[in-house]
């Protein structure tokens, strides 16, 4: 899709929400299931995924890492949101690269000697192929990190809450 086309399809959905709020929240469903060790297959709607951890931490490598994902979550969050932002605001860009840099522990997770969350260090280098004048560009990456769902989740709280249900191993499929 090109920018243009972006832009209209943007637009429509910023009206249509502005009128009808409603129409913009969503409840969805996702599930995370072991079954073997610690290959984990996660489902939401019709997508399927399968996590992971290396052999050196006892897993099998049948899948990225739970931490893979999470930066791959944040990495292309921002990536497409800069997309949306620039062609929201009718920024010329050709493409747009996001370099995620983590500096993690993970004694937190295994021995307890570390804090928990194991990451120290969040950066990010954003690379745009664009002849638009670096002001412009600021402009995308601020409008569009303040509306990035994901980079709010590293930098705010939410409220998480959490339940527990035992399943008779019959009842499991």
């Amino acid at each position: 899709m090109n920018q243009e086309a972006m832009q209209l399809a943007l637009q429509r959905a910023e009206h249509v929400f502005s009128r009808h709020p409603g129409a913009a929240k969503l409840q969805m469903i996702a599930r995370a299931t072991v079954r073997d060790g610690m290959r984990c297959e996660f489902s939401e709607d019709d997508w399927r995924f399968v996590a992971d951890m290396p052999e050196a931490l006892g897993g099998t490598a049948t899948g990225p890492t739970p931490s893979t994902f999470v930066r791959a979550a944040l990495g292309t969050c921002l990536a497409i949101g800069y997309s949306m932002r620039a062609a929201y605001l009718g920024v010329p860009i050709r493409g747009v690269e996001v370099e995620l840099q983590v500096d993690a522990d993970l004694r937190g997770m295994f021995c307890g000697q570390a804090e928990v969350p194991n990451y120290s260090r969040l950066a990010y280098l954003v690379s745009f192929d664009s002849d638009a004048p670096e002001s412009d560009l600021q402009r995308v990456l601020d409008e569009a990190d303040e509306r990035s769902p994901y980079l709010q989740l590293f930098r705010k709280s939410l409220s998480v809450s959490r339940t527990m249900r035992v399943v008779p191993t019959a009842a499991v499929a």
